[in-house]
């Protein structure tokens, strides 16, 4: 069910948080933080985990905006063990099954409860497989030549262009036309979930961002918009988007 809306000043924008090397620990990269906070929001770090899962509806119920963020590689078990198209047999790491249980149902509930979400990288392929689609484990996966999109530790960095489509939601907020962008990934979107609109794309047809007409606030980006300061527009167009959602 929808949350009955009303205009907040800060909206509280949970950021889902990531395994850390300790085993009992979790993290948040305060990129991530820094940009909510700069665009008007007040972050708080989620928890993940299976009984946190559990909370999940709850938890979603309670905040104005739901931010899934980066990391590792979805576990082939996840997601009702179908994250991945058939003909993918690609190496993957950094594998976190509780952090993917945790975020599905976020994911989910988001969706259910209209709350604006923002997925980034990881996030937007976790958007995309709760919603029914799939990913490829590497992005050599989709065929063709591909451009290098795994360049880690190069936050700020453009690496490539990505083409906007314009009339979407996401041109209203970055423009249409060529986007230079980073790019800290090796997975990508393989079947788009039902009702996506393809936003951009990059030159070698990797899908780049998407959105959903049927709600609010519903974008993913491939690329890490945390890193940028040209991409602070994206956070305020999101942190907008929460302060009418409680």
């Amino acid at each position: 069910m929808a949350k009955a809306h009303k205009t907040l000043e800060h909206p509280l924008i949970g950021i889902c948080s990531r395994p850390d090397e300790h085993p009992t620990h979790s993290v948040i990269d305060t990129h991530y933080s820094d940009a909510v906070r700069r665009a008007g929001g007040i972050p708080v770090a989620l928890p993940f985990g299976y009984e946190a899962a559990e909370l999940a509806e709850e938890i979603v119920e309670r905040l104005d905006g739901l931010l899934l963020t980066g990391g590792g590689d979805i576990a082939p078990e996840s997601f009702g063990g179908t994250p991945y198209a058939p003909h993918c047999t690609a190496d993957i790491a950094y594998l976190s099954a509780e952090r993917d249980v945790f975020e599905e149902a976020v994911a989910r509930a988001a969706w259910d409860q209209d709350l604006p979400c923002l997925g980034i990288c990881r996030g937007m392929q976790v958007m995309n497989v709760t919603l029914g689609g799939t990913l490829v484990r590497d992005v050599s996966e989709l065929g063709g030549q591909k451009l290098v999109h795994s360049c880690y530790g190069r936050g700020c960095e453009t690496i490539h262009d990505v083409a906007v489509e314009e009339g979407t939601q996401l041109a209203d907020i970055l423009g249409a036309g060529q986007l230079p962008v980073n790019s800290m990934h090796h997975q990508a979107i393989c079947e788009p979930a039902e009702g996506a609109r393809i936003s951009s794309w990059s030159t070698d047809g990797v899908i780049e961002s998407f959105e959903f007409a049927a709600r609010r606030f519903y974008l993913g980006v491939q690329w890490h918009p945390e890193w940028m300061e040209s991409m602070a527009p994206l956070f305020e167009a999101f942190v907008a988007a929460a302060r009418t959602s409680a």
